[in-house]
């Protein structure tokens, strides 16, 4: 049982929410493991939309309203309020969240709709029992963090996973960027760091071969290129579907070619998990 956290220094977009939701997926389907994928991003529709949240919250809606006095609390909302009377348990978080798979990949969606700052603090702070719950019932938990490094959220959670993969564009300065971070910042700078270069273009000169020298790294760093089928399948709230299809590709096609960087990726991301556990 791991944490896997996703994390960029960039506050602005640089794909690293669609990089977890295309490795959490494959790793899924392809590895046998019960997936949990959430994001600390508040009010982000991102996860819904992608998995079709959006469609199955509509025809929930329709149901309370036909009982306008039942209450309903689903995603972290409810789960935090679980935490902060103390009854939560593993077996519960499965209860507030969507199955995309079954006993392979659940999605825990964003908070929406915060009223006000207590509610927000309250949310807040319930991510890390939520996290460590859900380490003792899903083989992996992938999370999608909150960037930067000027919040103590974002420290605690990077301290507590066990694999952080740092996200970043295919620019020199964003490599020049990382390897200050990696000389200023000991979370970065451990055995369980690995790099993903994100909207990957094969014909830049940063390839992925020049920008893990340009690095100092011993292995290659991950690529997820941009790929307009997979970017439509989360707008439309498909990705499932995608994936399903993808499984028959032709390696050729330039979905095969995307479909073999997320494989590089996840089988990396296994294989480092293996090393650090030989290490304990």
């Amino acid at each position: 049982m791991a944490i896997i956290s996703f994390w960029s220094n960039s506050k602005k977009q640089t794909g690293q929410t669609m990089s977890t939701i295309a490795i959490a997926t494959y790793m899924a389907m392809e590895h046998n493991r019960k997936v949990l994928l959430l994001t600390t991003q508040l009010e982000d529709e991102t996860l819904e939309v992608a998995y079709g949240g959006m469609q199955s919250n509509s025809l929930m809606l329709k149901s309370i309203l036909k009982h306008a006095n039942s209450g309903i609390d689903v995603g972290i909302e409810g789960l935090a309020k679980m935490v902060s009377s103390n009854r939560l348990t593993p077996e519960m978080i499965r209860d507030y969240t969507k199955i995309v798979f079954k006993d392979r990949l659940e999605i825990l969606f964003s908070p929406k709709n915060i009223e006000d700052k207590q509610q927000e603090r309250r949310i807040i702070d319930s991510y890390k029992d939520v996290i460590t719950t859900a380490n003792r019932y899903y083989d992996l938990i992938f999370v999608d963090l909150w960037k930067g490094l000027d919040s103590e959220f974002t420290k605690e959670k990077l301290q507590m996973s066990d694999v952080i993969i740092v996200n970043f564009e295919q620019k020199i300065r964003r490599l020049d960027e990382y390897i200050k971070l990696r000389e200023e910042e000991p979370l970065l700078n451990g055995k369980n760091v690995l790099a993903v270069v994100n909207r990957f273009d094969k014909y830049s000169k940063y390839n992925a071969r020049n920008i893990t020298r340009y690095l100092g790294q011993k292995r290659d760093v991950f690529t997820v290129p941009y790929n307009t089928a997979f970017f439509e399948a989360c707008e439309e709230g498909t990705v499932a579907e995608y994936f399903l299809k993808m499984r028959t590709i032709d390696p050729s096609d330039k979905n095969g070619a995307f479909m073999e960087e997320i494989k590089r990726a996840t089988d990396g991301i296994i294989y480092k998990l293996q090393e650090l556990r030989m290490r304990i």
